[in-house]
């Protein structure tokens, strides 16, 4: 058995935050007295106007009810509910609660007698009028308020926007509001039924819903950078995970796509990377509190990979569950979650009850996902055929493809020629396509049910999802499964409890083959093929046919391999769950004063296992006993018996904070916040795996193999901690958090942050780390003299803000660490692994400089923004290189710093905007300069490794390599510049060298390499455009990025026989511009000389080896049609219909796969067709 021992300090976790909580929940009695009046002889507006100063509860009432008889009251320590309750027995009215307002009307009585004229008369000079207050979108406006002009005689909408008023004069002005809405009047004509209709006040919604997560104020009066998504946006569109819907949507955020894996979530990358060891990863707030992303399962398996995706927790939350999505991309708006917030924040929201909005909502989608396309120009089945023979005759190779195996077999007389050519003539007529074979279209669906509304003491929201995805390559199946729940309890106007529950389900299937399925497509030759003619599985015994593919000599040559019997046969399933339960305490102790204690705890369980049948290639290769330590060959055929890997993770979480808010408005000018809390979270990690080397999948049976048979073999000291292992991990912190806010007269704003992060991962040195910002900003069109002078100026804003976050790196400890093996020698264990720590470890500190200008004119239809942003962390982790003498290779140690500069450009335009036609435009561009500016690489190195490297003064991950010159046409040697070196190390000049003959020492001290290019995109962005004609939007959505260069597409280099040379690649499949390599004195061509010897170049990197990763990329294309709320009346509150496609194509210089994720080979993303249904009731 294999054990992990880590040790960690620990910071304690006071109980006190808990019992804080819990006497929060039980202040109800406490809270239950609110209102107190004593009135003698007063007036019923009177008495409303002293309810309305000691609640949030406004009154509506018409003039029949201001002109009721004066009442005596007395009320001490009441709820409004009790008020209203007195209030009833002394009057003749009714009251009704609506939201936080009270609606006030006369109790029906019975009809008295009355003279015809007099009837008449009053009929003449009091009408009723009813209607309805709609938006621009013909959508019902939900407790929008109508109030008679200069007076408090109103009503209000109820939950289909309808409205009735009483008793209104002929030619009275009815003035109708809601926020986020621009105010409508209404004359009162001839007309009894009305419709109203409110426009959209763009400002005002933005100001109302940006959330930091741990509080929420209005855009004018938060400094920091934020941008933001609402949910509505995400109606229609084809996506199944949020990462994709903030693809190109989002100022200053990079979404790269993973791969196509169903269910797998892409890398977002905010302004650019700040770490050169750690996670670029941004936090992720969910409903205010932090997502972790679970647990990953695989204990140095294959299923890593599978879990990175299962195991993400931005991945379980449903896009139709969304209410917003608001991104903190500046330390001003990102300082308060301190040393987790160097990435960027991205706070996201779901949705909840609302009073008087009751409704349920079904959305289901149906897709279809294209097989990916061969865009690569390889040989069909004669060019290969004759290509092999060629190298036959130039080489005579001893292993290779199949001609060249007949061909050989004949030189040696095992076969006659004529044999030889038959079953090469056989192999011609098969021309196999296996991206057919290996791919399918993959249908995929999804379903959403959701219900929502309550009443003024709780509101619900409920939603469950489902989605079932099969992904295109063979055997891959992926469901998921949740339910989210959140519930608010109004005790009294001052108390209040949420409760959040949460929970997923995934599992995944997926058929393992020890060789890249993908690859495979594109590399296995034409003329193999999956069947025989009678149905059985056909051998490949051109991919497979070379000793040393395991990683050591070959001592079976295993020739039967079928790559469709691989991925039936070896299986890896994943099954995920995930439970979050959140609970938060509201209480409005004093005025302006607000308590918040807020907890949450997540359980992530993660199990796999992977089956592996006997007899199968890989079976063989990844059998334990290549693993374990061995003298002499590869596995013996009688071991090849199958193998069963089961892997086992769970990881609790919580985290508790307790906050306390001070918000008031001092003589309508002055706008004061203040926010204190402290934080605590701890984390705990447990792993378990153990694997059997016999395994009978059929009976699902497992075990060992005869221990004596092994010994009597070549292997030798066994290494059995292969055979099983735990893992155990906790992880501790503790925050203190302070900020402030001020505004004077919603023109001059300022804040400020501060956060003071401790963890029990760095030592006592530098546990701790306090950060802050500060910001201002100066909302200009709120000037009079503006005001004035520039009525088309909506939105004019100037911001600037300076401050610190940081990070932290888990992989590096204070402490060594060992990793024990079950071996032992003289009674002690063995340990197998063995990490130095660094006592003196410090957090990455990120200083963050952020200016802004805000543009919005022509009554917000064309709004601009520009952010200018300057970042620079310190204290960057970095692998020191140390001497000999010190008794360790490398430490890590902070000693480097980096910069990200940069601009942010968005824009917005309503082109064209009327009744029935609305054409909107919309688009961003970041830019990002990143430049290593102190680590421990000081030169351009001299040997061009093929990997990235990190080298000072130049951005992160660059390449280093030799400039491409030509191909010697004497002889077929690749010529290439380098950077000429005289004995003191410094460059001279640029000199030709021979990169196919030139000595590896040479290289180390004669030249230096140039700088190719770096890996990241210098700039990225998207645009999009939305069209509305009635009921029918159409919208497109592209995203882009340019100035990186990516690995292009090499065959010899990305085919299954790796950095070897062209005649052993040359076994499988080619590109056809193969057949014009170099082949004799004289030629002229681009393509190097063949050798059987591996030759130098194959191991350097030219700038031949890279490409250009620009890309303009169509995300999405939808159509969508909303049916009008009358067609059917009171059954049906909403229909929507809709058509997308995803990833329609790509524009790009690129010879591979995609390039978005930058990678030649992977699991492909491909085409998308998606309809989608969404009914309300």
């Amino acid at each position: 058995m294999k054990h992990f021992f880590m040790k960690y300090r620990h910071l304690r976790a006071y109980p006190i935050q808990w019992i804080l909580l819990c006497l929060a929940v039980f202040q109800v009695g406490m809270a239950l007295a609110q209102i107190n009046i004593s009135a003698k002889q007063k007036s019923l507006t009177t008495i409303f106007n002293q309810i309305e100063k000691q609640s949030k509860y406004v009154f509506l009432y018409d003039k029949a009810v201001a002109s009721s008889p004066a009442i005596s009251f007395d009320c001490t320590n009441c709820t409004i509910e009790r008020v209203i309750q007195l209030l009833e027995k002394e009057t003749n009215l009714e009251f009704k609660i609506s939201g936080q307002q009270v609606l006030v009307k006369k109790k029906t009585e019975k009809a008295t007698a009355t003279s015809t004229a007099a009837v008449a008369m009053q009929t003449a000079q009091r009408d009723t009028i009813k209607g309805k207050v709609v938006d621009e979108n013909g959508k019902p406006v939900v407790g929008a308020t109508l109030l008679i002009k200069g007076t408090k005689i109103g009503t209000s909408t109820d939950k289909d926007g309808n409205f009735k008023m009483q008793r209104v004069a002929p030619a009275q002005s009815i003035v109708a509001n809601s926020i986020g809405y621009h105010p409508a009047e209404l004359i009162v004509g001839a007309e009894k039924t009305v419709m109203v209709a409110l426009k959209i006040r763009a400002q005002e919604i933005e100001d109302v819903v940006v959330s930091t997560g741990l509080q929420k104020r209005e855009r004018s009066k938060l400094v920091g950078n934020v941008s933001s998504i609402k949910g509505e946006d995400l109606e229609g569109a084809g996506i199944t995970t949020v990462d994709k819907a903030l693809r190109g949507k989002m100022t200053g955020v990079y979404v790269r796509s993973g791969s196509g894996r169903p269910g797998e979530t892409g890398s977002i990358v905010i302004r650019g990377s700040n770490t050169m060891t750690g996670s670029a990863e941004p936090l992720i707030i969910l409903d205010g509190m932090p997502l972790q992303n679970g647990e990953d399962a695989g204990m140095d398996n294959t299923s890593s990979n599978i879990n990175s995706l299962l195991t993400n927790g931005i991945g379980n939350i449903p896009p139709e569950d969304i209410a917003s999505i608001d991104i903190l991309r500046d330390a001003t708006a990102a300082s308060i979650y301190g040393a987790r917030a160097a990435n960027g924040v991205i706070v996201i929201t779901t949705k909840r009850g609302e009073v008087g909005k009751d409704y349920i909502n079904y959305t289901t989608k149906q897709g279809l996902t294209m097989r990916p396309k061969n865009g690569f120009n390889f040989m069909n089945s004669a060019e290969k055929i004759a290509f092999e023979r060629e190298i036959y005759q130039s080489f005579h190779p001893m292993y290779g493809g199949r001609v060249n195996q007949l061909l050989r077999q004949a030189d040696n007389g095992m076969i006659t020629s004529a044999e030889a050519e038959r079953q090469i003539g056989e192999l011609a007529q098969i021309n196999t396509d296996w991206i057919d074979v290996l791919y399918n279209p993959a249908y995929q669906q999804s379903h959403n049910v959701a219900m929502s509304g309550g009443s003024t003491k709780l509101q619900y929201n409920v939603s469950a999802n489902y989605q079932d995805a099969n992904g295109t390559l063979m055997e891959n199946k992926f469901k998921q499964g949740g339910m989210n729940a959140k519930l608010t309890r109004n005790f009294t106007e001052k108390l209040l409890v949420d409760f959040n529950l949460y929970s997923t389900i995934k599992k995944n299937r997926e058929g393992q083959s020890k060789l890249d399925p993908f690859r495979y497509a594109m590399f296995a030759n034409p003329y193999e093929r999956p069947y025989n003619t009678d149905g059985s599985y056909a051998w490949d015994n051109s991919y497979r046919d070379i000793r040393g593919d395991v990683g050591i000599s070959s001592y079976m040559n295993y020739e039967n391999y079928n790559m469709v019997r691989e991925l039936r046969e070896n299986t890896l399933t994943t099954d995920y769950g995930n439970v979050r339960g959140q609970i938060g305490v509201e209480w409005k102790f004093l005025e302006g004063f607000q308590y918040r204690g807020s907890a949450v705890l997540n359980y992530t369980n993660v199990q796999t296992m992977d089956e592996s049948r006997a007899g199968t290639y890989r079976s063989y290769a990844d059998n334990w006993l290549n693993k374990a330590k061995t003298v002499g060959a590869g596995l013996l055929e009688k071991f090849n018996q199958g193998f069963l890997e089961e892997n086992s993770g769970k990881t609790i979480d919580y985290t508790v904070r307790n906050t306390v808010e001070y918000n008031r408005t001092f003589a309508q000018k002055h706008f004061v916040q203040g926010f204190v809390a402290n934080e605590v979270s701890e984390r705990t990690n447990n792993r378990f795996f153990h694997y059997n080397p016999v395994y009978l999948q059929d009976y699902r049976m497992g075990g060992y193999p005869s221990w004596d048979d092994i010994q009597k073999t070549r292997y030798k000291e066994l290494d059995l901690s292969l055979l099983g292992g735990t893992y155990y991990e906790k992880n501790r912190s503790v925050s203190f958090i302070g900020s402030a806010a001020y505004a004077y007269d919603n023109k001059y704003v300022l804040n400020a942050n501060f956060r003071s992060d401790g963890v029990d991962i760095i030592g006592s040195a530098n546990q701790f780390t306090p950060l802050w910002s500060a910001g201002a900003k100066w909302n200009a069109h709120e000037e009079a003299f503006v005001k004035e002078n520039a009525s088309w100026l909506n939105r004019l804003v100037f911001s600037y803000g300076y401050g610190y976050t940081g990070s932290i790196n888990r992989s590096v400890y204070p402490f060594h660490t060992y990793k024990l093996s079950a071996l032992v020698y003289d009674d002690v264990i063995k340990a197998n692994g063995f990490d130095y720590g660094n006592p003196v470890l410090k957090w990455e500190k990120k200083r963050d400089i952020n200016y802004g200008v805000q543009l919005s004119v022509l009554n917000s239809r064309v709004n601009l923004e520009a952010n200018y942003y300057d970042n620079k962390v310190t204290d960057l982790l970095d692998k020191v290189m140390l001497p000999v003498s010190v008794g360790r290779s490398s430490a890590a140690v902070n000693v480097g710093s980096l910069s990200n500069k940069g601009w942010e450009l968005s824009a917005r335009v309503e082109a064209i905007k009327n009744q029935d036609w609305l054409w909107e435009l919309g688009a961003n561009l970041t830019t990002v300069k990143n430049n290593l500016d102190e680590v421990y690489y000081k030169r351009t190195p001299s040997v061009a490794s093929l990997s990235t490297q990190n080298v000072e003064n130049y951005a992160l991950k660059s390449w280093f390599g030799y400039k491409y010159s030509h191909i010697d046409p004497t002889n077929g040697h690749m010529m290439v510049y380098a950077q000429r070196l005289d004995t003191d190390q410094n460059v001279v000049g640029d000199e030709l060298i021979d990169l196919s003959t030139i000595k590896d020492a040479d290289l180390k001290t004669k030249y230096r390499s140039y700088h190719l290019g770096q890996q990241d995109p210098k700039l990225y962005g998207g645009f999009n455009t939305r069209i509305r004609y009635k009921n029918y939007t159409l919208t497109s959505n592209f995203v882009f990025a340019d100035g990186n260069m990516i690995k292009g597409f090499q065959d010899r280099r990305e085919g299954p026989s790796g950095q070897t040379d062209d005649i052993t690649a040359s076994r499988t499949n080619r590109l056809k511009n193969q057949q014009y390599r170099w082949k004799q004195y004289g030629d002229v061509t681009d393509i190097p000389f063949y050798s059987q010897n591996i030759s130098n170049y194959v191991g350097y990197l030219t700038d031949k080896d890279i490409e250009s990763g620009a890309y303009i990329k169509c995300t999405e294309i939808a159509l969508q049609w909303r049916a009008n709320p009358t067609m059917f009346k009171k059954v049906i509150k909403q229909l929507q219909l809709g058509l997308m496609a995803n990833n329609l194509f790509t524009i790009s210089p690129y010879s591979g796969t995609d390039p978005e994720t930058q990678l030649a080979f992977g699991y492909p993303t491909t085409r998308s067709y998606t309809f989608s249904l969404n009914v309300g009731f």
